[in-house]
């Protein structure tokens, strides 16, 4: 018997390297939910996201107990 492995290409593994995991979920998937500590934190992670990219974004919110701020993106068609 022999293991499969999964291959990644030399571009996706410098993608990879390159944005954060949420970014690659957002254009993976077309949705993401970002979440911080605090406001600024959340505005460092929205432009970590490519500027050839649109996006819409829906209002912040926070969860009471944790103080976690949360942020809904989703891809928009150009």
């Amino acid at each position: 018997m022999s293991k499969t492995k999964t291959k990644t290409t030399a571009t996706q593994e410098v993608a990879d390297k390159r944005q954060p995991a949420y970014v690659t979920e957002l254009l993976d998937n077309g949705t993401v939910t970002i979440t911080a500590k605090t406001r600024e934190k959340l505005a460092e992670m929205v432009n970590d996201i490519p500027a050839d990219c649109s996006y819409g974004a829906g209002a912040v919110s926070q969860n009471r107990e944790t103080g976690m701020l949360s942020l809904r993106l989703d891809l928009t068609i150009k």
